[in-house]
């Protein structure tokens, strides 16, 4: 019986930090980039198409992307400059790419791109 009591106490333990990990993760508890960080990421991804997203939609972090926008896995060049971002998806749209968590597909960050240069000037949260 104690054996059991043991194991069940080990099962719940493991699956509460589990759990209490995905949530940290899910309300933004992974660092922002910084914003050498942000500006690697958007050289990185100059050369990528722009997707389009529905009239009027401006995304904001934490919020789940609309079905009808497809998020493309982190270029090799992108992940190995910003280890940070291997394991994200993005969208690029013409003046911010968005940054999503594959498991959630939430936003996790928002790069904003300038027109001319294609760096970021910031990020909005």
């Amino acid at each position: 019986m104690r054996q059991y009591l043991r194991a069940s106490a080990t099962a719940f333990a493991l699956l509460a930090t589990i759990s209490l990990s995905s949530a940290l993760r899910a309300q933004g508890g992974n660092q922002p980039l910084t914003q050498q960080q942000q500006q690697s990421v958007s050289k990185g991804l100059a050369n990528q198409p722009t997707d389009s997203a529905p009239t009027g939609y401006q995304g904001q972090v934490g919020a789940k992307v609309p079905d009808s926008m497809t998020a493309h896995p982190m270029p090799n060049n992108v992940a190995s400059d910003v280890p940070a971002t291997k394991n994200l998806l993005f969208v690029k749209l013409p003046d911010r790419v968005l940054l999503i968590d594959p498991d959630s597909n939430a936003i996790a960050e928002i790069l904003l791109v300038s027109d001319t240069t294609g760096s970021t000037s910031g990020q909005q949260k």
